[in-house]
């Protein structure tokens, strides 16, 4: 198969993996039924991902590509800190309280007690793999003299703050819809005004 074959074949069986984990829970998700629903064999689900875990792992991983290819491309560009900052924010947000990531989220925390994997690879392949180019774009701004902040990595969480506020935690009590892509736009200027009246650096 060809390596552009293969990484849509791919990308369309971590799609019905969500799909699956959405209808039944990680528990009774299986790699049987997304096999069926892909249309793909269950050897080859076995040869790309190994097992389950393996699977939603791979979804992680994907997730958290899109936003740090996002940050990535900002760290190497002229672009302004509010407009960079905006960037992030939208592909975080919508990352965030997409279906995906809602749904690998309530999964995780369905299963934290018996088998806490699956939350362990949202902070380490999820979280902890996203952070740490985003607090390197706040040093580097810091550093042209266009923020004043003491610690990135509190400075960032600020910025998380502002940007997510309760929307998260709604989105996964099933008590909030999905914003649209105009909602999130907003709310990622907002975020961004607020973040720069925080720690925009002063002018003489």
């Amino acid at each position: 198969m060809r390596a552009e074959n293969r990484a849509k074949r791919r990308d369309h069986i971590l799609d019905i993996a969500i799909e699956v984990l959405s209808e039944r829970g990680y528990r009774d998700a299986n790699m049987l039924e997304v096999a069926r629903r892909a249309r793909a064999s269950k050897e080859t689900l076995y040869s790309w991902f190994g097992d389950k875990h393996g699977l939603f792992e791979a979804v992680i991983k994907r997730n958290a590509a899109s936003v740090q290819g996002v940050m990535e491309s900002q760290l190497e560009s002229d672009a302004p800190v509010d407009e960079a900052l905006a960037a992030f924010g939208r592909a975080l947000l919508a990352l965030l309280v997409g279906e995906s990531a809602v749904a690998l989220n309530r999964a995780a925390i369905s299963e934290a007690a018996s088998d806490p994997r699956l939350a362990e690879t949202l902070v380490t392949e999820g979280r902890q793999a996203t952070l740490p180019a985003f607090t390197r774009f706040l040093q580097l701004h810091a550093s042209r003299g266009h923020l004043e902040i003491s610690s990135p990595e509190e400075a960032a969480e600020d910025f998380l703050g502002l940007l997510l506020g309760d929307l998260q935690i709604r989105r996964l009590l099933a008590v909030q819809r999905a914003p649209s892509k105009v909602q999130i736009e907003a709310r990622a200027k907002a975020a961004t005004e607020k973040f720069l009246r925080l720690h925009a650096a002063t002018r003489a």
